[in-house]
């Protein structure tokens, strides 16, 4: 009788295989640490978007960084904000409303996330503890998704930090880390190569009075024309049109943390930051034309700092360059609005906007 056990076949082979997998993820895994722990330059990073409609965030940049004006109001939000408040204008109301110098910068760009508008407001406090208050902007309903241009533009330990959980966008973030990083190093070493600058160029730079409200040309070569007025029909059809596509609230207010998971990871998250630096939060909305609503999850936004509703405008179709965002006519009618509100709130104790006059 024949005791001799069958001969299992491939185990050899397969555990080789097996063996040889597990080396090259960890050779790739290795690899991928590695990437992301490269040095770069921040400012080369910021010029990512130079070419992109998110270019204002180069402007941003350098106004926070290599700048030495200091900003006492800061507005940080998407394109509503970024287009319907001028920063020189309300500059220029405050200091003589008040008698004394307040100055303003609106660090808007476009698209939405309160993801970016954290990194931004870390960067202006760090290198400007004189800021007194930041605007952030407000839209009907919160974004569920972070702003296009954070994996970009943020720090990696931000991008690696960023809520886990119901954010969709995280793997996408962090899995574009390894080659942004590769990228960016060797841009670093080799500037002119890749056309970027290693260093400020004031020749380029737009200005401490850039006002964002003003027609300009796009990166793509489109002009914009901020001074445009359109019937009121053809923004009413623009405006339906962006309406129908509004995504409501569907989950009860006990679980909009887990609904509105970055959007309420990152408010607290500069609320916190600017509590522990001294700094004031307030909130800004501007409607859609003829659509103005009420701000879902308002509760959470007043208990971290004064809400400025600009409805008023949103029946005004001279005011309105496109559906959402205003023109220049729209910009001056919402900045005079806000200074007198700003203001009135200095005055009375409620709002510090500028240092105190030096008493000699």
């Amino acid at each position: 009788m024949n005791t001799t056990p069958p001969l299992v076949t491939g185990l050899p082979a397969r555990s080789g295989a097996n063996r040889l997998l597990l080396l090259f993820l960890l050779v790739f895994a290795l690899g991928c640490a590695a990437a992301i722990a490269l040095p770069h330059s921040t400012y080369i990073r910021f010029q990512q978007v130079a070419t992109s409609s998110m270019r204002p965030g180069v402007w941003v940049y350098e106004r926070i960084h290599f700048d030495p004006a200091p900003i006492d109001v800061a507005i940080i939000g998407a394109s509503r904000t970024e287009t319907g408040i001028s920063g020189p204008k309300l500059q220029a109301a405050l200091s003589t409303r008040l008698g004394r110098p307040v100055t303003v910068a609106n660090l808007s760009m476009p698209a939405d996330g309160r993801d970016l508008h954290y990194e931004i407001a870390r960067r202006l406090i760090e290198a400007h503890p004189e800021v007194k208050l930041i605007l952030l902007s407000l839209t009907e309903h919160p974004s569920r998704t972070g702003h296009p241009a954070f994996r970009s533009l943020a720090d990696t330990r931000d991008v690696l930090s960023g809520p886990k959980l119901i954010n969709p966008g995280y793997l996408d973030d962090v899995t574009y880390l390894p080659y942004r990083q590769l990228s960016l190093f060797a841009q670093s070493q080799m500037p002119s190569l890749f056309g970027v600058r290693s260093a400020f160029d004031p020749a380029a730079y737009w200005g401490t009075g850039y006002d964002s409200t003003h027609s300009y040309w796009s990166a793509n070569g489109r002009f914009v024309d901020r001074e445009a007025i359109y019937p009121p029909a053809v923004l009413s059809a623009q405006a339906r049109g962006k309406v129908s596509q509004r995504t409501r609230v569907f989950l009860p207010p006990w679980a909009r943390d887990y609904e509105y998971a970055i959007e309420r990871h990152y408010t607290r998250a500069l609320d916190a930051l600017a509590r522990e630096h001294g700094v004031r939060i307030g909130f800004v909305y501007l409607p859609v034309y003829a659509h103005a609503a009420p701000i879902s999850d308002l509760s959470f936004y007043a208990a971290r700092g004064v809400v400025f509703d600009a409805s008023f405008v949103a029946n005004r179709s001279d005011a309105y360059s496109d559906y959402a965002h205003l023109n220049r006519r729209g910009s001056e009618q919402v900045t005079a609005w806000l200074a007198e509100r700003l203001a009135g709130m200095a005055e009375s104790g409620r709002m510090p906007l500028a240092p105190e006059p030096t008493r000699q």
